[in-house]
């Protein structure tokens, strides 16, 4: 798997180097009137990509730790309810404790 895995991110590569070669060009971005940016246009897209992809990676970390924390917490939760349980079976199926005989009081006494 990780053997086809690298094979598709070196094409990909490989595509992206040949598209910024053949792309080369400058290309104009309005952002504001009166603020044009000039840059050629791989470069334009790697920025958006990096504009889209950072973000998204951090939220994506960022639920990455909260789960894992969560998974940890009810890892714990459930172990100390298995071992109040293991407890509560040993108490239900312990014997009750003998109770000595009610001593009566002879007769006249």
């Amino acid at each position: 798997m990780t053997a086809i895995r690298l094979a598709l991110v070196a094409l990909l590569a490989a595509a992206l180097a040949l598209f910024a070669f053949a792309n080369w060009k400058p290309v104009a971005v309005l952002l504001w009137p009166g603020l044009e940016l000039v840059l050629p246009l791989p470069l334009l897209l790697f920025a958006i990509l990096a504009l889209v992809y950072v973000p998204m990676s951090l939220l994506f970390n960022a639920q990455r730790l909260l789960l894992r924390r969560k998974i940890t917490r009810l890892e714990e939760t459930l172990a100390r309810t298995e071992t109040e349980l293991s407890q509560a079976r040993v108490e239900l199926l312990r014997p009750p404790a003998a109770t000595p005989p009610a001593a009566t009081a002879p007769p006249g006494a």
